[in-house]
């Protein structure tokens, strides 16, 4: 059974590897030539969790990814947290 969006959904993993492989960020990141090889491996352990039988199994298929080691919606794991912008524990939009 192909898994639903909610539990893979494989435009995320594309959309990063777009991004990366696009002009604006090799031209950022010209000082530290990126291959995109870590997003481009990621795509494919998306195809592979949405083509998995179990949920369960699908989800430890994408903790392996580089998106969600590095990046992904744990602002923990964000490359600028702590050198451009402090990491809160509750959101300021909370204190309402």
């Amino acid at each position: 059974m192909v898994q639903p969006n909610d539990v893979v959904n494989v435009v995320t993993f594309i959309d990063e590897w777009t991004r990366c492989i696009g002009s604006g960020y090799q031209r950022d990141a010209l000082y530290r030539f990126d291959a995109c090889s870590a997003q481009w491996n990621d795509i494919k352990l998306a195809f592979k969790a949405k083509s998995a039988s179990d949920p369960e199994e699908a989800v430890k298929i994408l903790e392996q990814t580089h998106y969600k080691q590095h990046l992904g919606s744990d602002l923990k794991h964000s490359p600028t947290a702590g050198y451009i912008w402090e990491l809160k524990e509750k959101p300021g939009w909370d204190d309402a």
